[in-house]
């Protein structure tokens, strides 16, 4: 009976670590329109409180645009007891994708925005993110 009790617990803890394991080792993608443009934005690692990298990858057509002014722009809105929170980014191009740090300075819903000009154009694409 021993025995079987020391196998259930080993087993249990194994299954844990096993678990939690998986769930840091995924990272971040989100996408959506900015206008008739494609956005995606993503992070090698799970978004977390602090700083992080984010890649954003535009197409028009499936075609990858390039040579456009990116910004993203992550905010908290202010509520009782906790001031108004915001981290903007200008990001750099580096071949298809535009590249920036940005900090979520504590958890919970953020808002997204990127802003995006090419040809004289302006697109602006709207998200959120939990943390």
């Amino acid at each position: 009976m021993k025995q079987l009790l020391k196998l259930i617990t080993l087993l249990t803890i194994g299954l844990f670590f096993i678990a939690c394991g998986n769930s840091t080792s995924e990272g971040f993608t989100k996408s959506g329109k900015a206008g008739a443009l494609h956005v995606v934005y993503s992070s090698a690692k799970p978004l977390v409180v602090g700083d992080n990298t984010i890649a954003v990858k535009v197409t028009d057509a499936g075609k990858p645009v390039t040579g456009a002014t990116v910004e993203m722009k992550v905010f908290m809105p202010e509520m009782p007891g906790m001031p108004y929170m915001e981290d903007v980014k200008a990001m750099n191009a580096t071949g298809e994708s535009y590249n920036a740090n940005v900090n979520f300075s504590m958890g919970g819903t953020w808002q997204v925005k990127i802003f995006i000009e090419k040809d004289g154009k302006k697109y602006k694409h709207s998200s959120s993110v939990i943390l």
